[in-house]
């Protein structure tokens, strides 16, 4: 028999846990919090890359390419022959183009088919480029850079010294970068004529950034950070204590991020001086991400996940599984990054992170992350203006949900930052959703001299350019009911 204080007990217990349960869901998750991380494989090496809608693909050694909803949720897997070690790289056309260990690139649809795949002759650890018409650029451990059409057949292949499992990269002029495990960084053009080549001492893993000036920054396993000109010519080295497989990040102001195995993530000014340190309790091989804010995100394999301030001070540190993975930061603040080891925190390992930060998105710099932009492009061309696809006009039964779907909207080259809906004509409707992808509202009964409902749909890209488009709805009476409820 339960007593009347027993039970008044019990009933004040279970709501506290309601509460305990319910509150932190609706409460605004705060900066270093993990929203939410999925288990794949043993390895996630490579680095997420972002739709516009917000999807996030990445791949795993279990040889699937994964595509998650923002909320976590799996939508689809792709299977290749073998670990994939390799970044995703997303077109202008939504497919995303992938290296495997199986020794293909493949190109994938955004409904997760295969829409075609390239054979190079040793495994695809390299992430893939894609160039401004459309030329994906792509290393392998065959010592060769492939510039593959967008059909998936061959434009032309050069060879280097060694393995090539760095990202190339392609800057303005069409000129396209690639290191080597021969320890060069190698320039050709559009082509594949050789422009340049710049040695360093030993091995090279890091993948160039582009400055504004053009400058390339890279790391090498001789412990060195390099600044080379694009005429080939060095402008200063920078000493770690290490080697370096890291590759650089540039903020606002110039400032060059950029980790080594000495345990030091590095902030190095624009003429080559430190302009501070900051130790991890490992080495950091996880390329920096670079904050609307401000502040640097990057991994290490002493299983944290860190967020300094621009002076190098601490902000947050997050513990996660070890990571050589580079995060990629969402226009809504939401940080994603792979993990492939577990260290001391038992956690399973090849797990895909999802984490609160202070920003709302990258940096407005000209390389603020590994691959430059959130759809790990490879190149900083020039943007080009997004166009706004509001959808079809459409006619509807009054009482019936409508979905305005802007998903039809496009961007050829940075990625689409923000969508927005606002009605312009018509009664008034109540809209949910209307800074999303796509909106909804219920459609009320019209009168017979009100006018259709219009609906704007502003699109934002990632560097400020915007782009518009309309959508009529008309709402008809359902006539259907109106019989039915006359004749009962």
């Amino acid at each position: 028999m339960i007593h009347k204080t027993d039970a008044a007990s019990l009933l004040l217990a279970g709501i506290l846990v309601v509460m305990i349960t319910i509150c932190p869901l609706s409460a605004a998750a705060q900066p270093g919090t993990i929203l939410w991380n999925v288990q794949r494989g043993l390895r996630i090496e490579g680095a997420p890359a972002l739709a516009d809608d917000g999807t996030v693909y990445v791949g795993s050694d279990d040889n699937f390419l994964y595509a998650f909803a923002p909320d976590g949720a799996e939508i689809w897997r792709f299977a290749t022959g073998d670990e994939i070690l390799s970044s995703p790289s997303i077109g202008g056309d939504g497919t995303i183009y992938i290296g495997s260990d199986d020794d293909f690139l493949y190109a994938v649809g955004p409904d997760g088919t295969e829409q075609w795949r390239f054979q190079t002759g040793g495994d695809v650890a390299s992430s893939p480029t894609i160039g401004d018409d459309g030329t994906i650029y792509v290393g392998s451990r065959d010592g060769f850079l492939y510039a593959v059409n967008a059909d998936g057949t061959l434009q032309w292949r050069v060879q280097t010294g060694g393995p090539v499992t760095s990202k190339p990269v392609f800057d303005r002029d069409g000129i396209v970068y690639v290191t080597s495990q021969d320890g060069e960084l190698y320039a050709f053009d559009r082509n594949g004529e050789l422009q340049w080549r710049f040695p360093t001492g030993d091995p090279v893993f890091s993948s160039p950034a582009i400055g504004e000036d053009g400058i390339l920054y890279i790391g090498s396993a001789d412990n060195f950070v390099y600044a080379v000109n694009p005429d080939g010519e060095e402008q200063w080295r920078f000493e770690t204590g290490a080697d370096i497989r890291s590759s650089p990040a540039l903020a606002f102001d110039g400032t060059i991020y950029i980790g080594s195995d000495d345990g030091f993530l590095y902030a190095i000014e624009p003429d080559g001086d430190e302009r501070w340190r900051f130790a991890a309790d490992g080495p950091v091989r996880s390329t920096p991400a670079v904050g609307s804010d401000g502040k640097i995100y990057f991994g290490s394999l002493d299983v944290n996940l860190y967020a300094l301030f621009s002076d190098g001070s601490e902000r947050w540190r997050l513990v996660i599984n070890g990571t050589t993975s580079s995060p990629v930061i969402g226009f809504d603040g939401t940080l994603y990054i792979g993990s492939i080891n577990s260290g001391s925190t038992g956690l399973q390992t090849g797990r895909l992170y999802a984490v609160e930060t202070d920003a709302e998105g990258l940096a407005a710099s000209e390389w603020p992350l590994f691959g430059h932009d959130i759809r790990r492009t490879g190149r900083n061309t020039r943007n080009e203006a997004p166009t706004a696809d509001a959808g079809e006009d459409e006619t509807v039964i009054e009482g019936e949900r409508v979905v305005l779907d802007g998903a039809g909207s496009t961007d050829p080259d940075f990625g689409i930052a923000e969508f927005s809906w606002r009605q312009t004509a018509g009664e008034d409707v109540t809209l949910t959703g209307e800074d999303t992808v796509r909106a909804e509202f219920v459609a009320q009964d019209i009168e017979a001299d009100e006018e259709d409902l219009v609906f704007e749909l502003t699109v934002t890209d990632s560097r400020g350019v915007i782009s518009t488009d309309t959508v009529t709805i008309t709402v008809e009476e359902d006539d259907n009911f109106c019989f039915i409820r006359t004749a009962g």
